[in-house]
């Protein structure tokens, strides 16, 4: 057997492991809001928080996440974010240990915001030794120094945020998380998840979970805790006062709570407050903020039994907003929406819309045309080609779409309609468009012989409604002729003869004065018109 071995001599690693495990102690023991959240389980590092903003807010901060930390916070939260965001936290823990965090966001116009952070815990300067021991003593009879070494924790994390509706908004963050204690070392992957819904204009509530799937890999046996996180946020005073409330519960850790508040006194200057409790008051907090055109400059300080710490944090916005991109683009989708309009396409025209929906998902002028064209498309796919009927059924359908003049599109699928009678479909979207604008009575199928067309059944209804006494249903019916052909002279002789029955004869006058400027010679208007003073 080897003298060393058989004298007692521990190897480094053992003492290594062992100096280790007094680092986690002492920075448990050091950061009572890491143990309050924690319970020690793995991944504590994780819970300390970041961002001096947040962390001036006590860490009262899911239901807010409205700047790049929200990869941190609640991936939710990056749906809120307008332009390309990098953000830097510093934070010294105690004596050669440091906790740093870097964030970058990347805001797209219709699929959601991306994001990328980096959360790291490191902490320097441990002494490596060899000891050999008396076997007969148990005492160290010689201890030899071999180097040093650090304990260190990162986590990688790619996150993704988008809005599903105008309420409601979700997100995805995927955390690579790697600890190395000298040549020690494991890996852990672990997935949240996290949703934000606006409840009312100064109101939003949050809901998600940690580590709701993880696996690990090397030296360990843990196992990452799965967290359930509920966020409140309140904004008062004209949204100068911004207010949090956060709850948190652990696995295998007490119930936790966060409050918190921001103040904005003028455009360029933030005071902040918070409090942590596990379930009694952890630490306290308080930071400022400073705020010149797109940098932000951020300073927390946290009060605990063990003294304090201070954060600091600058956050830089550059490029683009999203909703200046989205609007751009929706200009863009809209008008090739309403070149396949003129070309006929409706199918490609919603294909259009809907995109443009994505990119603007609060655009309820967009949503209300998209709503349209899906009910055009479910009777008329299309209506390409240069005939008369054609050219009329897209311009009723991108006067109905288009939503202002209701009653043009009436007109325009009418003379349509007059055009092809025997279309059922153009038939229904037609009855359709009438009932939405409010016509009295509707277009009915073409009953005549097969050469009847749209007037012509007006016409005859017109006739038949000056025989049964029905003035006035002849005239709205003569005027929906009109309306289609201005100059068409049997509704205008028929129109006349209502108002004349109907004892209004100015106007039965001005009708027939009408028929006798488009058909000079016609004898029996002008005898009409003699019997009028």
């Amino acid at each position: 057997m080897d003298q060393k071995c058989a004298a007692g001599r521990i190897p480094a690693a053992v003492i290594k492991i062992t100096v280790g495990g007094f680092f986690v102690a002492a920075l448990l023991a050091a950061t009572p809001e890491l143990r309050a959240q924690s319970g020690g389980e793995p991944g504590a590092f994780l819970q300390y928080g970041v961002g001096a903003r947040a962390l001036g807010m006590g860490g009262a901060f899911y239901a807010i996440a409205d700047d790049a930390t929200a990869i941190y916070w609640n991936p939710a939260g990056l749906a809120n974010i307008q332009r390309k965001e990098v953000t830097f936290m510093s934070a010294p823990m105690f004596t050669d240990t440091q906790l740093n965090y870097f964030a970058y966001t990347q805001p797209s116009a219709t699929k959601g915001t991306f994001g990328l952070g980096l959360t790291q815990l490191k902490s320097d300067g441990f002494e490596k030794v060899d000891a050999e021991f008396s076997p007969t003593t148990g005492e160290p009879t010689k201890i030899t120094k071999a180097g040093s070494f650090s304990d260190q924790q990162t986590a990688y994390t790619f996150a993704w945020g988008k809005t599903a509706t105008e309420t409601i908004s979700f997100g995805l963050s995927g955390k690579y998380v790697s600890r190395q204690l000298d040549t020690s070392s494991d890996k852990f992957m672990a997935l949240d998840i996290g949703a934000l819904r606006v409840m009312g204009p100064n109101y939003r509530l949050a809901l998600g979970i940690q580590n709701v799937f993880s696996r690990a890999s090397g030296d360990t046996d843990d196992k990452f805790p799965v967290i359930v996180k509920i966020g409140n946020s309140l904004r008062l005073f004209k949204e100068r006062l911004l207010l949090g409330f956060d709850l948190q519960k652990s696995q295998s850790a007490e119930l936790n709570w966060r409050f918190g508040g921001e103040y904005w006194a003028a455009r360029w200057f933030a005071m902040r407050f918070g409090l942590l409790a596990a379930p009694t008051i952890q630490e306290t907090d308080f930071g400022f903020g400073f705020r010149f055109r797109r940098f932000q400059f951020d300073i927390a300080q946290g009060i605990h039994d063990l003294g304090s710490s201070t954060r600091i944090s600058a956050t830089f916005r550059f490029g683009r907003s999203r909703d200046d991109r989205s609007e751009e683009q929706v200009r863009v989708l809209i008008a090739q929406g309403f070149e396949a309009f003129k070309e006929g396409d409706f199918q490609l025209a919603t294909l259009r819309m809907n995109q443009a929906i994505d990119a603007a998902p609060h655009n309820k002028q967009v949503k209300a045309m998209v709503s349209r064209l899906q009910t055009v498309v479910g009777f008329i796919p299309q209506a390409t080609g240069g005939e008369e009927f054609q050219t009329f059924t897209r311009k009723g359908v991108i006067a109905y779409v288009d939503g202002r003049d209701l009653r043009g599109s009436v007109n325009a699928l009418r003379y349509a309609y007059n055009m092809n009678p025997k279309d059922e479909n153009l038939l229904k979207l037609l009855n359709l468009v009438e009932k939405e604008t409010g016509v009295s009575e509707l277009t009915r199928r073409v009953e005549g012989p097969t050469e009847f067309t749209f007037v012509d059944q007006k016409v005859y209804d017109s006739r038949q409604a000056i025989y049964d006494g029905k003035y006035d249903l002849a005239i709205r019916r003569t005027q929906d002729v009109l309306d289609l052909q201005p100059n068409n002279v049997t509704a205008l002789e028929i129109m006349g003869s209502a108002f004349f029955l109907m004892e209004d004869k100015p106007k039965a006058k001005a009708v027939w004065k009408r028929v006798l400027e488009i058909d000079p010679k016609n004898k029996a208007v002008a005898e009409f018109l003699k019997q009028i003073p």
